[in-house]
């Protein structure tokens, strides 16, 4: 029930608020944490992946890679989860598809703007949103590109779905220069409630962050 109420809460909020809306600054309102990160570009046509990584408040951290990988798959995109070194909160895991069984790695969960991400059932340290030989095969649920959203889970103190609280984090891949973009990130605060993918904290209400098919707009490339 509060689930299907903050679903009507975005739905209305989605409505008056332009789907462009891009914070700066972490911001936290109306139980949602979200923060921006302005566009960032990992990867490239070179010989070992780019990473980054994303600390999603005290709970951990997400790391993102991207790229050519010279020790194969030749390329890829993939999200693992870290758990928060000083033992403090329990570990992050990611939104993974358990029927893409046929890689040892898992496919991550691709969500298009309004889903609900609301269930730990298929929660896993990592897995890929491509992975590809040049000119041979392609597989993962971003293999033929555009924009998306992944989705993750933080473990709390409890029992079964209320131990959980759910964030995603908005990406787009470009099969032709192999880049990751990351536009962002966000997640509920109350353990329990689902949260709309690309669902973000706006004046007076909630709004829902749009993601432009093939990341056009800022982009800010960092090779780390």
């Amino acid at each position: 029930m509060q689930t299907e109420s903050r679903l009507h809460r975005y739905a209305v909020a989605a409505a008056s608020v332009p789907l462009a809306t891009l914070a700066t600054t972490q911001s936290v309102v109306a139980d949602i944490v979200y923060e921006s990160t302005e566009g960032l570009t990992i990867g490239s046509f070179g010989a070992i992946p780019d990473y980054t990584v994303l600390s999603i408040g005290d709970y951990g951290a997400i790391q993102l890679a991207a790229g050519h990988n010279s020790a194969g798959p030749e390329y890829l995109f993939r999200a693992v989860a870290v758990s928060d070194s000083k033992g403090g909160e329990r570990p992050i895991g990611m939104m993974v598809d358990v029927s893409s069984g046929s890689s040892k790695v898992l496919e991550l969960q691709r969500f298009a703007a309004g889903d609900l991400i609301g269930s730990a059932g298929s929660l896993n340290k990592s897995g890929i949103g491509v992975s590809g030989k040049d000119e041979v095969f392609v597989e993962g649920p971003f293999a033929e590109g555009g924009s998306g959203y992944l989705g993750f889970a933080i473990e709390m103190e409890g029992v079964g779905e209320d131990a959980y609280r759910y964030g995603w984090i908005g990406v787009a891949w470009d099969p032709s220069t192999f880049e990751l973009t990351i536009d962002g990130f966000a997640y509920e605060t109350d353990a329990g409630v689902g949260i709309a993918a690309g669902a973000i904290p706006a004046p007076g209400a909630l709004g829902l962050f749009g993601l432009a098919a093939g990341a056009a707009g800022i982009r800010r490339k960092r090779h780390v």
